[in-house]
């Protein structure tokens, strides 16, 4: 992968971000697929954009995004989210995202996550560090009794697992915040703006980007692609190491 597709992908992804923006301002069309689970005409019109792009430059990755589902390839897999926090997004709040991975040999290789509202661009790749708006991220760890997560709930688990698992963290004095967009919330562990993110399930387009930026920025997270996470999602578990190492007895015991 050439550092020129990478620069032209990451000027489609800013380009999206502000015609996501746009078609908001004009006034979105929006269908509900669920309840609290919403798609708008800008989550179909960035999906469909980097979709088409991808296919024209790397006709041989695979595709799978939260809109149109998986298109296999026989190299890496492009996996997307349009819009990460819909909610917000049809809201107008600020806490929205745009988030895009390449998982190759089963490897996590590239995460972009672009927060145009917020004016936050966050680039990693494997082996070469991650960054928000070209300034290279370094987690540094908390005091122990300053500890602040992400706590993400999701729809596909039943409600007592997300309180049990607030109780565990109030038990340990550890404070929570939870906003809504799981794949911004990633990008902040990996800025240091909460410690760790826990969600008991998620999607990997919304997962897989926040990840790679905290793995670079010096963080840790649970083998996440395990038993098919690619395609299945699985429980998402990442924080400095040394939150991780405190906490991961609680909220991952399994070890996974």
């Amino acid at each position: 992968m050439t550092e020129e597709f990478t620069h032209a992908l990451c000027a489609l992804i800013r380009r999206l971000g502000l015609e996501a923006k746009q078609l908001r301002d004009k006034g979105l069309t929006v269908e509900q697929k669920g309840r609290q689970d919403f798609v708008s005409q800008a989550d179909v019109y960035v999906e469909t954009q980097l979709r088409e792009w991808l296919k024209a430059q790397r006709p041989q990755d695979g595709l799978l995004g939260e809109e149109r589902g998986l298109e296999p390839g026989s190299e890496g897999t492009w996996v997307i989210d349009p819009i990460d926090g819909t909610t917000n997004f049809i809201l107008g709040m600020d806490y929205w995202c745009i988030s895009v991975a390449w998982v190759h040999d089963n490897r996590i290789e590239l995460g972009i996550i672009y927060a145009p509202d917020r004016e936050e661009f966050f680039f990693a790749r494997a082996g070469h560090g991650a960054f928000l708006n070209d300034r290279r991220l370094t987690l540094t760890e908390p005091s122990p009794d300053a500890v602040v997560l992400g706590v993400g709930r999701s729809s596909r688990r039943a409600p007592r697992e997300y309180t049990d698992a607030l109780e565990k963290l109030l038990d340990q004095g550890v404070e929570h915040r939870r906003f809504g967009a799981g794949a911004l919330m990633l990008a902040h562990v990996a800025a240091g703006l909460v410690h760790g993110y826990y969600e008991a399930h998620l999607h990997s387009w919304d997962a897989l980007a926040g990840l790679v930026l905290i793995s670079e920025a010096g963080g840790r997270h649970n083998d996440f692609l395990a038993n098919d996470g690619l395609t299945n999602g699985n429980t998402a578990w990442a924080a400095t190491p040394a939150v991780w190492q405190q906490l991961q007895p609680l909220l991952l015991p399994s070890g996974k």
